[in-house]
């Protein structure tokens, strides 16, 4: 068994330990623990946890040794907002609900959500004018809460639910958060943020019990999620109830946006940066769109978008995820009892120029296939891996792809000048203070 000890990061505070500066500048923290090591202990409040600095460690935790592990501390805490959804349940139970899940999934019914996509995009784009300044993160949100909302909810009942998850949940998703990295005698405070996040999570509820109420009394297949939801049967003939359904839509919503909005809010800010770059794309999606949206049949033609879009995804990925042992273990020599928490970035592993050479430039030929092919197992997890991999990826890449190709036939985002844009790390990465000039092509 190990015989180590793993390295401790420095700097912690009294009672809070790392989460201070977890708060404050979490990149920049994270980044350099690679420097002390495979595996460095953390504090989180007086909790320690593990961080996995490599593929190979991420990969044990994942892949190869996901049998000693559950989902941590992250998705417990998640599960005030998700409930018992398909991002926080673990072990058996997220198997189930996975395997009957996965019809909302497949090829036919992702390229059956093109549509909504296409109607997302239009009412966005529509209201553009030349020579408008916009906020690109804020129109990246709307776009994929739109998505979300035309996808889960197609009937005209569920208006006042998909009203209610755009609103409420991204302010949600920002609570939760918080909530991970602080400890637990702060979710109790009666803080102004604490307190509008109940308001709004009583708000959502309200508004997804009475979806699933109507569609229930509707007993008719509105060719949406829900209905999927409502109808998805478990070997044994079981179905899923209203709460289980209820987590489900929320995991789906909260899920979809974050990542689906960071990733194109990204992609036109490094378009606008990288002239030779946007020209391939501009050219390639004239080549093989013309003016006409793109189906899940044109992705694999459209390599210089999906590259770009793929590399927005590894620049500015989910920065911390969590599981916890369910027995001893051994990570890099150092044994870990059962309990102990450990924690993966993607954003850290992304950022090592050990596995993705000159990691700070935005470079989408890495993902051509001679260059993708030496990226060591592990190194690039945006989706996660094993069994808790999204099960939605492929939705994701369709939905970005169709805003992103369906905006650059009509237009160029230019930056405004004077005007400074930093990450932010929220679920994801999010660029703030990013305001663009639109320009017709």
């Amino acid at each position: 068994m190990g015989e180590r000890a793993a390295v401790r990061a420095p700097g912690a505070w009294p009672v809070l330990g790392h989460a201070p500066a977890l708060m404050r500048r979490p990149l920049a923290f994270l980044s350099s623990l690679p420097d002390r090591g495979p595996l460095v202990e953390v504090r989180l409040g007086p909790l320690p946890a593990y961080v996995v600095t490599t593929p190979e460690l991420a990969r044990q935790v994942l892949v190869t040794g996901s049998q000693d592990f559950e989902r941590g501390r992250f998705s417990r805490k998640l599960t005030r907002t998700l409930g018992s959804g398909l991002a926080t349940s673990t072990g058996q139970e997220h198997r189930t609900q996975r395997r009957m899940l996965q019809p909302a999934f497949s090829r036919t019914a992702v390229a059956a959500c093109a549509e909504p996509m296409r109607a997302a995009a239009e009412s966005v784009l529509s209201g553009w004018t030349a020579g408008q300044v916009i906020d690109v993160n804020q129109a990246m949100d709307a776009y994929s809460s739109d998505v979300v909302a035309r996808s889960l909810f197609g009937s005209d009942v569920a208006a006042p639910a998909a009203a209610e998850f755009r609103q409420s949940l991204p302010g949600l998703l920002r609570d939760m958060v918080n909530r991970t990295i602080l400890p637990e005698w702060w979710a109790g405070l009666p803080t102004p943020g604490n307190r509008r996040a109940a308001q709004a999570l009583a708000r959502v509820d309200a508004a997804a019990y009475a979806a699933i109420t109507a569609y229930r009394a509707a007993d008719r297949d509105e060719g949406d999620l829900l209905s999927l939801l409502i109808a998805a049967r478990d070997e044994d003939g079981s179905g899923l109830g209203d709460t289980q359904i209820r987590d489900q839509m929320i995991t789906f919503t909260l899920a979809g946006v974050e990542t689906t909005s960071a990733a194109l809010a990204w992609f036109f800010h490094e378009l606008a940066h990288h002239p030779d770059i946007e020209r391939r794309v501009l050219a390639e999606i004239d080549t093989v769109l013309g003016t006409r949206e793109p189906t899940l049949d044109d992705l694999p033609a459209l390599t210089e978008t999906t590259h770009a879009l793929l590399e927005s995804t590894r620049l500015y990925a989910s920065w911390i995820q969590m599981r916890r042992a369910i027995r001893p273990v051994v990570l890099d020599g150092v044994e870990l009892p059962a309990g102990t928490e450990v924690i993966y970035s993607p954003y850290l592993l992304h950022h090592d120029p050990r596995w993705f050479p000159n990691p700070e430039a935005f470079d989408p030929d890495r993902w051509n296939p001679d260059r993708a092919s030496v990226i060591p197992n592990g190194a690039y997890l945006a989706f996660s891996a094993g069994i808790h991999k999204c099960i939605g990826e492929s939705f994701a890449f369709l939905e970005t792809t169709m805003l992103a190709t369906m905006t650059c036939q009509r237009w160029r985002l230019r930056p405004v000048p004077g005007v400074p844009v930093r990450p932010v790390a929220t679920g994801v990465v999010h660029p703030k203070g990013l305001v663009m000039t639109l320009t017709p092509r």
